[in-house]
């Protein structure tokens, strides 16, 4: 006889005094499911649009900059432009969270 059916043959444990009856039958009282995932996040257009317009604006005031500033460097436009690309992302995220 394997364990596994050693352990199923065997008695339950008496119950605790003052335990009800579902629990010296082995049946434990339910009780409510823990809600582990957190729950869905609003899924509105409204922040894809956000997102994708700060995207879309950073790039174009890129090639703006470029075109009406042809003595700065690129690297500097690009920099610029990112700091407040990263500035405006931080800001819409704790908006959104």
């Amino acid at each position: 006889m394997s364990k596994k059916n050693k352990k199923q043959n065997q008695p339950l444990p008496p119950a605790a005094p003052g335990a009800g009856p579902e629990t010296s039958a082995g049946i434990r009282p339910e009780t409510p499911p823990l809600e582990t995932e957190a729950s869905p996040r609003d899924a509105s257009p409204k922040y894809f649009l956000i997102f994708w317009g700060l995207i879309l604006l950073a790039a174009a005031s890129a090639w703006i900059l470029a075109v009406i500033l042809p003595g700065v460097s690129e690297s500097i436009i690009e920099r610029w432009i990112m700091a407040a690309l990263a500035a405006a992302l931080a800001v819409f995220l704790l908006i959104y969270k």
